[in-house]
C-alpha cells in the first residue's frame, strides 16, 4: 500500500513542478487539446483518468508517474490527473474509464488489469486465476516486463499502447454480517465486485451472485442487507460499509484472497504516435520508475491485516480443509482458461515461481468473537 505521507509529497512536488494551466479547446468542440500555451514555450499536457480517488494506491501512482514525467522533461511534458474519471454513480466505472482512453477522449488512463476482459482483451485473464496471484512476491513477479510486456501486448488490438503493470495488493472477502468461512457461507450472497468476466466466473464458481453497483447504491444496498459481502483490498476496506457487524466494520477473511489487483498504465496509441521519440522514451522510462517504486512501497497482507485489525476492523481464518473447499470449488475454471496457451504459459511461470518463493508471515486474525 502506497503510505499516505508519500503520496502528499508526490503530490505537492507534482504540483510545484507542473505550471498551473487551464485547458485550451478545439474550436467547435467541448474536448480539451492535449497542447496548453505556456511563456516559455509549447506544454504538451496528456489526461490520464482512474475511477479511484482519495489518498490509495492507484492515485499514489498517477502522483508518482506525473512527478517523474515532469522532472524528465524539464516541464515540457505534463500529466493531468482526472479522479473519478468514471463517475460515482456508473456501473462499469473501469470499463468507462477504459473507453474514454481508446476512444482518445483521455490521453492516457490507469485501470485495473481485471477489466479488460470484457473490453476484449483476453490478455491479463492469467492474474485473475483464482488463488494464483496471493503475495506480494508474486505481484512484484508478476509486473515485471518479462511477464507483463506479453500481457500488455493484446491491449493493441483496442488501440492502445501499454506501458507497465503497477502492483496494487491481494484481494480478499469482506462479509457485511456473518465471517465467511467456507463456501456454503457465499452461497447465494450477494457480493459487490468492480466488473470483470473472469473474476464474476470465480464468484460464480464459489455459488456467489456478483453485482456491479455503482458507489451511490453500494452503502444504502449494505444497509438494507440486500449486499452480504464485497472483495477488495485492505487499502481500501477503511470506506467500506459495516452493516450487521458489532464493530460497524466489514469483516475479512484474512486467508482467502482470490486473486490481486494490479493495475495497467495505457496510452492512446494514435497519441503515442503523436508524440516524438524523446516524448515517448519519456513515457516509458517514467512508467518502468514508477512500476518499481510502486513495488518497493508494497505491504504484505499479514501487515495490511495488523494496521486493519488496529484500527477496530476484524480479521478471522478459514481452516485448511475449508480452504481445500474453495480452491476444489473453482478448480474447473481455472482448467477452462489453461485451454488458452499464453494464459496457461503465464499460469506456469507463476506457479513455478510461487513454489521457490519464501514464505510470508502469516495473517493473524482479530476481534473474531464480535460479529
Amino acid at each position: 500500500m502506497v503510505q499516505p505521507a508519500k503520496v502528499r509529497a508526490a503530490f505537492l512536488l507534482f504540483l510545484l513542478l507542473v505550471p498551473a494551466a487551464a485547458c485550451t479547446y478545439e474550436e467547435g468542440t467541448d474536448e480539451p487539446t492535449h497542447a496548453v500555451a505556456t511563456e516559455s514555450g509549447a506544454l504538451t499536457v496528456l489526461r490520464i483518468g482512474t475511477n479511484d480517488d482519495g489518498l490509495v494506491p492507484t492515485r499514489g501512482q498517477i502522483d508518482e508517474f506525473a512527478r517523474q514525467v515532469a522532472e524528465r522533461s524539464n516541464g515540457e511534458l505534463a500529466i493531468e490527473p482526472v479522479f473519478r474519471a468514471g463517475g460515482d454513480q456508473t456501473r462499469e466505472w473501469d470499463q468507462v474509464v477504459a473507453r474514454k482512453a481508446i476512444s482518445g477522449e483521455l490521453a492516457m488512463a490507469v485501470v485495473p488489469a481485471r477489466a479488460w476482459d470484457t473490453e476484449g482483451v483476453d490478455s491479463f485473464r492469467a492474474l485473475s486465476v483464482p488463488f494464483l496471484v496471493t503475495s506480494d512476491a508474486l505481484i512484484k513477479e508478476a509486473v515485471k516486463p518479462e511477464l507483463a510486456d506479453g500481457m500488455l501486448a493484446g491491449l493493441k488490438d483496442v488501440g492502445l499502447t501499454g506501458l507497465a503493470l503497477f502492483p496494487e495488493g491481494p484481494r480478499p472477502l469482506f462479509s457485511f454480517g456473518s465471517p465467511i468461512l467456507t463456501p456454503a457461507d457465499v452461497k447465494g450472497m450477494v457480493i459487490r465486485a468492480p466488473k470483470s468476466a473472469t473474476n464474476y466466473s470465480v464468484l460464480e464458481a464459489l455459488g456467489a451472485v456478483p453485482a456491479d453497483i455503482a458507489d451511490e447504491e453500494f452503502g444504502n444496498e449494505v444497509e438494507a442487507g440486500n449486499v452480504g459481502g464485497t472483495e477488495s483490498s485492505l487499502a481500501y476496506a477503511d470506506g467500506l460499509p459495516g452493516a450487521h457487524t458489532k464493530t460497524g466494520r466489514a469483516v475479512v477473511t484474512g486467508n482467502l484472497v482470490l486473486y490481486s489487483k494490479i493495475n495497467t498504465l495505457v496510452i492512446n496509441a494514435k497519441v503515442m504516435d503523436g508524440l516524438d521519440e524523446g516524448q515517448r522514451q519519456i513515457l516509458r522510462d517514467s512508467a518502468a520508475f514508477t512500476r518499481d517504486w510502486s513495488t518497493s512501497l508494497l505491504s504484505t497482507l499479514a501487515a495490511e491485516a495488523r494496521r486493519y485489525c488496529e484500527g477496530g476492523g476484524t480479521v478471522v481464518m478459514a481452516t485448511e480443509g475449508d480452504l481445500e473447499a474453495f480452491h476444489a470449488a473453482t478448480a474447473p475454471l481455472t482448467a477452462e482458461l489453461e485451454k488458452d496457451h499464453r494464459t496457461k504459459d503465464i499460469i506456469e511461470r507463476l506457479r513455478g515461481f510461487a513454489a521457490g518463493a519464501p514464505a510470508e508471515a502469516a495473517v493473524e486474525p482479530c476481534d473474531f468473537d464480535t460479529y
